[in-house]
């Protein structure tokens, strides 16, 4: 009799073991999941990214520079709509740290287009860094070229 009560109350604390292993193993999956789910792949960041890369470049034509500008005005409205402005919304600049709009794009000109130099990345609402900190772009630096199209180097207009 003392060793059937013996073995009830091993078999017992075995249970509640693996009660308490499956319970941590749950706990665990869970808690990983919410913090993977934080971060963004790098297929997403690419994703997101690529469309603005497609314009960068030294010889960008007014036009193209318009069309990214349209781009980078859709993606800030849906940031807005989604309250995701810190993170998500990319700034437009020129070569004096000034707002570049639509309407003071030249179709008639070429541009120069790149990614901001200042940090590398940041989640401060402001135009002084190339990348958010999830790896989104931030910051394009959108220069007027000196020469037009058409027109070789030298003195100029």
């Amino acid at each position: 009799m003392e060793n059937a009560s013996k073995a009830l109350i091993i078999a017992g604390s075995i249970l509640i073991s693996i009660l308490i292993v499956g319970l941590g193993v749950i706990i665990y999956n869970n808690v990983s999941g919410i913090a993977s789910g934080a971060g963004l792949s790098e297929q997403e960041i690419t994703m997101h990214n690529s469309p603005f890369e497609a314009y960068f470049g030294g010889s960008v034509s007014g036009s193209n520079v318009k069309a990214l500008l349209s781009k980078v005005t859709a993606n800030n409205n849906a940031a807005g709509a989604n309250d995701e402005v810190i993170g998500n919304k990319i700034y437009t600049i020129d070569e004096s740290n000034n707002a570049v709009t639509s309407s003071s794009i030249k179709t008639g000109r070429t541009y120069t287009v790149k990614l901001a130099e200042g940090d590398a990345y940041s989640d401060v609402d402001n135009d002084n860094s190339t990348y958010w900190a999830n790896g989104y772009i931030k910051t394009i630096v959108i220069q007027v070229n000196q020469n037009k199209p058409g027109s070789t180097s030298g003195s100029g207009s």
